[in-house]
């Protein structure tokens, strides 16, 4: 379970915060990290990791600071970043060097990846395409057997083939309690694989939740018209998306991560975090 307290990063010293006082916990499952452009996704990826400290506040994996060094939490976190580099003529070359830092490797589950992306393994990493280079990578990271994955916009280059094997993946790679963070623009490509999500905006926390805490407050419906209960409605081609509390509703679809996505970044945006953020009906 990953922690964070009042988690601040600043990149200058008395610098404006790339993410301001963020308090949530996130807990094993397949989770949704999104915002626009300059949210702080990255940087809370990178606190996360380890790989910065905070300013302010606290991050803890299962009670430990990933950026301790201590030699028992060595191996449990990975990040892999968008344009990440991974040294070694192929990506067998690199696994061979590189995975005998994380005990719970899988060389059969690598080689199953692999084979699903439609790749050996022995293909010249230099002489790859940025897709066949991003899945050769994914097939890796996603054998590691780590606590806590964390995937820094991982469709990106990838064809609709690759996509889909992605999905199929990821979904059948999550081990009983491991965290696997999804950053990513694209908020519909995995939505159906998302057991919650984090919401950030402008370096602020806008909502973190699970999928059951959502689907217990908010319904999801499609209609001709927009529904005259809605919070927020969407028009698209044809039929309407709309939000709806739960409470009054008589019953929707399964939850839309992107259409709460759009809502939340809507003038429509503390009507719908009322609703979220109110006490258990149960």
């Amino acid at each position: 379970m990953i922690e964070l307290t009042n988690l601040t990063f600043s990149y200058l010293r008395n610098g404006y915060p790339a993410l301001n006082d963020i308090s949530c916990v996130i807990e094993p499952g397949i989770r949704l990290l999104a915002g626009e452009n300059g949210a702080g996704k990255t940087t809370l990826l990178h606190n996360i990791a380890g790989l910065s400290r905070p300013t302010g506040g606290h991050v803890t994996i299962d009670g430990s600071d990933p950026a301790s060094d201590k030699p028992e939490d060595l191996g449990r976190v990975f990040l892999l970043e968008e344009n990440q580099f991974f040294p070694g003529k192929s990506i067998r070359e690199f696994a061979a060097m590189h995975s005998r830092f994380y005990r719970r490797f899988s060389n059969e589950l690598f080689y199953e990846n692999l084979h699903a992306f439609g790749l050996t393994g022995d293909e010249s990493l230099s002489n790859l395409s940025l897709g066949n280079r991003k899945k050769s990578e994914l097939a890796y990271v996603l054998a590691l057997g780590v606590d806590v994955l964390l995937l820094d916009e991982p469709t990106n280059g990838l064809d609709i083939e690759g996509r889909e094997a992605l999905r199929h993946i990821i979904g059948g790679a999550t081990g009983d309690g491991q965290t696997i963070i999804i950053s990513t623009h694209a908020v519909g490509e995995l939505e159906h694989l998302y057991d919650g999500a984090i919401f950030l905006s402008k370096g602020h926390l806008l909502y973190a939740g699970n999928l059951d805490d959502v689907d217990e407050r908010l319904a999801f419906t499609v209609t001709k018209v927009p529904e005259p209960e809605a919070i927020y409605s969407e028009l698209q081609v044809g039929r309407v998306l709309n939000i709806c509390d739960a409470a009054i509703s008589e019953g929707g679809g399964t939850v839309n991560w992107r259409l709460l996505y759009s809502g939340l970044h809507s003038p429509l945006r503390q009507e719908l975090l009322n609703i979220l953020n109110s006490p258990s009906i149960i």
